[in-house]
């Protein structure tokens, strides 16, 4: 009796063995294709970044299941908010946000609501924009800062914190220059 109850869970065992290592082709996996919307409102709560949300209108939203990243094309209407009030707006032909909830593109335009400073922001050879939702910046390989005090200012390997309050940039080979507007007391130029 002994021996065909031991023989009886050798055969079980082995079974569950060869089931378990089988494939599962059941559908219950994440499919393989690209998730399209259209006409699509996005909002996005950074766990990096928390208390502010990132709000997009896009025509067009791609998501893709592996790599677990949302592109969105044509946003003209995106911005980032804390507790509620929008502090920059952002837009762009196209964004991707990846799995760490950072966002990155070719080529994007801020604007720093408190402060009237708008920021165009460009890649340069295969390095993109980046805002980095851990540290709280900007990395841009090349940007250009205007604003109604300010002019127009361009730098390279910016980082620059949400805020506009931490701010570095340049290294070896790259460029920066600035043009500043001197008002006199009278408020004539």
């Amino acid at each position: 009796m002994l021996r065909i109850a031991l023989i009886v869970a050798v055969v079980v065992v082995g079974l569950l063995v060869v089931l378990a290592l089988q494939d599962d082709d059941s559908g219950s996996g994440v499919p393989e294709a690209t998730i399209t919307l259209s006409g699509a409102e996005v909002a996005l709560y950074p766990q990096a970044d928390q208390g502010s949300v990132w709000y997009f209108s896009a025509p067009r939203v791609e998501y893709e299941p592996d790599s677990q990243e949302s592109t969105m094309l044509n946003i003209t209407d995106g911005r980032r908010t804390v507790d509620g009030e929008t502090d920059f707006t952002l837009t762009s032909e196209r964004v991707t946000i990846d799995r760490s909830d950072n966002i990155r593109g070719a080529l994007m335009d801020a604007h720093l609501v408190e402060d009237e400073i708008d920021l165009h922001m460009e890649s340069k050879g295969e390095r993109l924009v980046l805002i980095n939702q851990e540290s709280g910046k900007f990395e841009v390989p090349r940007a250009t800062m205007t604003g109604p005090d300010l002019g127009a200012s361009v730098f390279e390997d910016m980082r620059i914190s949400f805020d506009f309050t931490d701010f570095e940039s340049g290294g070896p080979g790259t460029v920066g220059y600035s043009e500043f507007i001197v008002r006199s007391p009278e408020g004539d130029l």
